[in-house]
């Protein structure tokens, strides 16, 4: 009895050693931050990068909201074997996946073209918004910040030059509405016969949260608008992700819009020139620039960085607070908070604000900025 009894145990010992030889963590939230968070895991992959779906290990996945990853992470998980699951929805959504146990739909394996899916709780979620700012308060994540994110108002391609600016007040009725006519923006009565509309993001938008609180509209209450083929609009619920304002606002047949979005997809329209100043000031100094490899597409974010500008938010990367120190969950979560910083830094064109930069803070989304 005797020897069965050391058997078992040490079965039990070589199953939970098996456990451990693999680890699976999964990742949900914001998708204005995708970008930096898929080059951010990537590059603790390194050379260890086996396999990527979708793509395969050499494709920019950084307009996908589903990626999954498999090899090793040497440098934090040592010869184990690491799959991490993405499944990108938005900032609240994100929050909400993890106080309420959700299971976001990933694909089930790192192999490229493998469409099969799997639903499962998230261990980490991107947030551009604090979790105060949501309705899902309970439990009390564990939040790092990670970045700076700049964001801006942006009109349409087929907008006129006049349309040039957009203030906190002019935005409440414009968010109530989801149209105003053009003359109530650029004070011109030959505009009030045409309608400028909003191109707005779905609720569980950071994007849409942080504009709603930086121009003190009643958050949740705003009514977007989508135009169809042909240019025509009527209310929507809104896009799921900035791609989708961005594309709006690049369609040329559907008239005057403004949206707002992250710097990444204000890039895509019209190559970054059609950013309004908003209450007065751009988020940068100078011309947005697209960025090539080298130094020339830093854009200069000073606005943001010593208080003049207030469309921007922190990038939080919350966990549950049940989650142990040095977990490989808790491990995965400190280490892409490291290189998403050294992608801000080393990666053009320069889209986000590294920590170390800021000059001022702001205690909530919305909030007062201080030096």
């Amino acid at each position: 009895m005797k020897k069965i009894t050391t058997l078992g145990i040490l079965g039990l010992v070589c199953t939970a050693v098996s456990v451990q030889a693999q680890v699976n963590i999964y990742i949900t939230g914001s998708t204005a931050f995708r970008a930096s968070m898929f080059r951010a895991i990537t590059n603790l992959y390194g050379a260890n990068l086996q396999n990527e779906n979708p793509g395969g290990t050499a494709t920019d996945n950084s307009g996908a909201n589903q990626v999954t990853y498999g090899g090793l992470m040497s440098g934090v998980f040592g010869s184990q074997q690491v799959t991490i699951y993405t499944s990108m929805s938005g900032s609240v959504g994100g929050v909400q996946t993890l106080t309420q146990n959700l299971t976001p739909t990933y694909y089930s394996s790192p192999t490229n073209g493998n469409a099969t899916t799997v639903n499962h709780t998230a261990d980490l979620s991107f947030s551009d918004v604090f979790q105060a700012a949501t309705g899902f308060q309970t439990p009390q994540l564990s939040g790092v910040l990670v970045a700076i994110q700049p964001m801006c108002f942006t009109k349409s391609v087929s907008s006129p030059t006049r349309l040039a600016n957009i203030t906190a007040q002019q935005i409440q009725p414009f968010f109530a509405n989801g149209y105003l006519p053009l003359s109530y923006f650029t004070g011109n009565t030959n505009d009030s016969s045409t309608n400028c509309y909003l191109p707005g993001r779905s609720f569980d938008s950071g994007t849409r949260l942080t504009a709603e609180y930086d121009s003190f509209f009643a958050p949740s209450e705003e009514q977007p608008w989508a135009p169809n083929a042909s240019g025509v609009w009527s209310p929507s619920v809104g896009y799921s992700s900035g791609s989708g304002v961005r594309g709006a606002l690049n369609q040329a047949n559907a008239g005057p819009a403004i949206g707002y979005l992250t710097m990444s997809d204000t890039l895509v329209v019209n190559g970054g020139s059609n950013v309004l100043t908003y209450n007065g000031a751009l988020p940068f100094l100078g011309t947005l620039d697209g960025g090539t490899t080298s130094l020339t597409g830093t854009n200069d974010y000073s606005p943001v960085i010593k208080g003049q500008y207030s469309y921007w938010c922190y990038e939080h990367l919350y966990e549950l607070p049940s989650v142990l120190h040095g977990s490989p969950v808790d491990l995965l979560r400190s280490n892409l908070a490291t290189y998403i910083d050294l992608d801000i830094q080393n990666v053009y064109p320069k889209i986000a604000v590294r920590l170390t930069e800021m000059q001022v803070s702001r205690p909530a989304d919305g909030g007062p900025i201080t030096p």
